[in-house]
C-alpha cells in the first residue's frame, strides 16, 4: 500500500524516504505516558517516514517566523491494528512529532484516512510545539473510490498543492483534509477550482448549527413544561433553517 500511496499522490523521487520507523523510537523521544507507550504497542501494527518535504528535497522556501517553524513536512504511513482509540492516537503522533506531519493512516481493513494538524512554537520552551486542530478525514477505501473521494485525493496529489513556501504547502493539504467532511456532510467534495478559503467558515459554521441543535434538543427533552419546549422548538426550527441555507451555498460552490 505504501508504495501505492507514493504514486498516487505523485510524491517526487527526491522525497522519498519510505523507511520503516522503530516504536522504541516514540517511546524514547516522544515523552510518553504508560498508558500511552502501552496503546502505541497494542493498538499500533507499524509506522513508515515515507516522505521529507524541505527545501531541498522539494525546491520550495522553507517557512520560519516568530510563531512557527516548517523546514521540515513528514509523511507518515501508520497502519493500525484497529480504530477503536484512533482518535486519540492520531492526536498522540501529531503531539510527539515536533514537525509539521501528514499521517496516511492504514486500518485493518485498508481503509485510509488523512490527518494533518498544523503546529506552533512554544515560546515557554523552543524544543516543543503547540498542536493546533487536529483534523481527519473520513476512511476511504481505495480499491472502491467513488467521485467524491476521487476528488479529495486528487487535490492531494503533490502536482496540486502550493508552493510558495513550506507553510502554503502544507496549508493546501491541511484545507483539502478540512474540506473532506463534506464527503459524510453531502455525499460530495470540492471540485479542484472551488475556493477553500470560500468553503473552510462555512464548513465551520456548519459544525456549529450541527452542535446547536444537538444542544437544544437536549436542552427540549430535559424541559417539564409545554411553553418551554415551544420556545425550545421554535429555536431548533430556526437553526434547522439556517443550516440548510448553508447546506445549498456549499453546495453550489462545490
Amino acid at each position: 500500500m505504501r508504495d501505492q500511496l507514493i504514486s498516487l499522490f505523485q510524491m517526487p523521487q527526491k522525497t522519498i524516504f519510505n523507511r520503516k520507523i522503530a516504536k522504541k523510537h516514540f517511546h524514547e523521544q516522544g515523552q510518553l505516558t504508560t498508558a500511552e507507550k502501552e496503546l502505541l504497542t497494542t493498538e499500533i501494527e507499524s509506522i513508515y517516514l515515507l516522505s521529507i518535504c524541505k527545501q531541498d528535497t522539494l525546491k520550495t522556501p522553507k517557512y520560519v517566523n516568530e510563531n512557527r517553524r516548517y523546514e521540515e513536512i513528514y509523511w507518515l504511513f501508520i497502519s493500525f491494528k484497529s480504530i477503536k482509540r484512533y482518535e486519540r492516537m492520531i492526536k498522540l503522533f501529531h503531539k510527539v512529532m515536533p514537525n509539521p506531519i501528514v499521517i496516511l493512516a492504514s486500518d485493518e481493513y485498508e481503509n485510509i484516512s488523512i490527518s494533518t494538524a498544523h503546529k506552533r512554537l512554544n515560546h515557554n520552551d523552543e524544543t516543543k510545539t503547540v498542536v493546533e486542530d487536529a483534523i481527519c478525514s473520513p476512511r476511504i477505501k481505495l480499491s472502491n473510490v467513488d467521485e467524491a473521494a476521487q476528488r479529495f485525493l486528487q487535490r492531494i496529489c503533490f502536482n496540486n498543492l502550493l508552493y510558495s513556501n513550506l507553510y502554503t504547502f502544507y496549508e493546501s493539504i491541511d484545507s483539502a483534509v478540512r474540506m473532506s467532511a463534506l464527503i459524510e456532510k453531502i455525499s460530495s467534495y470540492p471540485k479542484m477550482n472551488a475556493s477553500s478559503e470560500e468553503l473552510i467558515p462555512l464548513i465551520n459554521s456548519l459544525d456549529d448549527a450541527d452542535k446547536n441543535i444537538n444542544q437544544l434538543q437536549q436542552l427540549q427533552k430535559e424541559q417539564l413544561g409545554f411553553g418551554e419546549k415551544m420556545e425550545l422548538h421554535i429555536k431548533i426550527k430556526k437553526q434547522e433553517q439556517e443550516k440548510d441555507q448553508l447546506l445549498n451555498r456549499i453546495k453550489e460552490l462545490c
